[in-house]
């Protein structure tokens, strides 16, 4: 009713000033203003800016950060941009003004998504690797490798060094986490294997390992493979259930990260038609992919997995970003107000959001 009456107002309003003859205002010609530097909204501006560093270094395609334990230096992980092209890792010293890298792993046919070092990395030398690209049985595969750093000079991962850890099937989507956890386990993340709305149906199937967190022990082999499964994982001796599970219902979950202080771990995970999300991972949730994208309806026709469906800790619209990549927890002296909270960026836009 109210519509109804504002436009029947209008309406008599525009009809009695039509009927009277009005002196012209405004002006004759616009003139362009093109010189003004005010950019943005009425909106109060962020609290933090962003500032580039490294900027003697040409980085191409830079993907992944980590600090080297023991050491002031950072890898960098540096992908071709062609799946033909190499990824690369790199050293590079912690320090903003640094001018020089050094090489410290290269792999010539799969590309390199991330890397942890082992909680005995001083002693052990142990880089862990998740990595894509053929195998004998696949044309794109995930694997976790393990590599050993050189104990001499220039301490480079020795490419003959390499054991495949775990493998499976991915074709998109490929997920690309790893981590250890204050457990001493290496939590893997896995997405659904395909390029568009979980084609393989795999999001709430426990039968394969995509779509989801893995958890896995790489300390105690079982004597079958290179690693054991913890007795505590969710799905330990369910039927048709892969018992390496422990959280399900991810479509790309792309990064991983650990709170240093509580050890929960978070998980950024790229939605597909609306909505991105990011999870606090706990042991045999499901998060929904594909019946449900976030907490909103995707496949209701497809059947769900045997557990509840739990929301996503944090959800944004494709109005706000489209890439939700992931992000850090903070702790630190030149930021104390951010201590405890999860620092997250979104690919697409470069916008960087914060929650505790």
């Amino acid at each position: 009713m109210p519509v109804a009456l504002l436009g029947a107002w209008v309406w008599t309003t525009l009809g009695l000033f039509g009927a009277t003859a009005e002196s012209p205002f405004g002006i004759d010609h616009r003139v362009p203003w093109t010189t003004s530097r005010v950019v943005g909204s009425p909106d109060p501006p962020p609290p933090y800016a962003v500032e580039k560093v490294f900027t003697r270094l040409p980085w191409p395609n830079p993907v992944f950060l980590a600090p080297e334990p023991g050491t002031d230096n950072l890898i960098v992980i540096l992908q071709g941009g062609e799946r033909e092209r190499p990824s690369r890792l790199l050293r590079v010293r912690d320090d903003p003004e640094a001018d020089r890298v050094e090489p410290f792993l290269t792999v010539t046919n799969r590309l390199i998504y991330s890397v942890t070092f082992h909680p005995g990395y001083r002693t052990n030398g142990y880089v862990f690797v998740f990595s894509n690209g053929p195998t004998p049985e696949s044309e794109r595969t995930n694997r976790i490798s393990r590599y050993t750093v050189e104990r001499q000079p220039p301490y480079r991962c020795d490419p003959r060094s390499e054991q495949s850890i775990i493998e499976w099937h991915s074709e998109g989507h490929d997920g690309g986490g790893i981590v250890f956890g204050h457990d001493g386990m290496l939590y893997l993340s896995s997405g659904d294997g395909t390029s568009d709305s979980d084609g393989w149906n795999t999001g709430q199937d426990l039968s394969d390992l995509a779509g989801g967190i893995l958890r896995i022990d790489v300390d105690h082999p079982d004597g079958r493979r290179p690693y054991s499964v913890p007795p505590d994982n969710p799905f330990v001796g369910w039927k048709n259930a892969r018992p390496e599970l422990w959280a399900y219902g991810l479509r790309n979950p792309w990064r991983m990260c650990v709170d240093a202080k509580t050890g929960r771990i978070w998980v950024g995970n790229n939605g597909q038609d609306l909505w991105e999300t990011a999870h606090l991972i706990r042991r045999g949730e499901n998060y929904g992919w594909s019946v449900f994208e976030g907490s909103h309806s995707f496949y209701l026709s497809r059947k769900l997995g045997p557990t509840p469906v739990v929301r996503p800790t944090i959800e944004h619209s494709h109005s706000e970003m489209r890439s939700l990549t992931g992000g850090v927890v903070y702790y630190g002296a030149r930021w104390p107000e951010l201590d405890g909270v999860y620092i997250y960026g979104d690919f697409s836009t470069g916008r960087i959001w914060g929650v505790r």
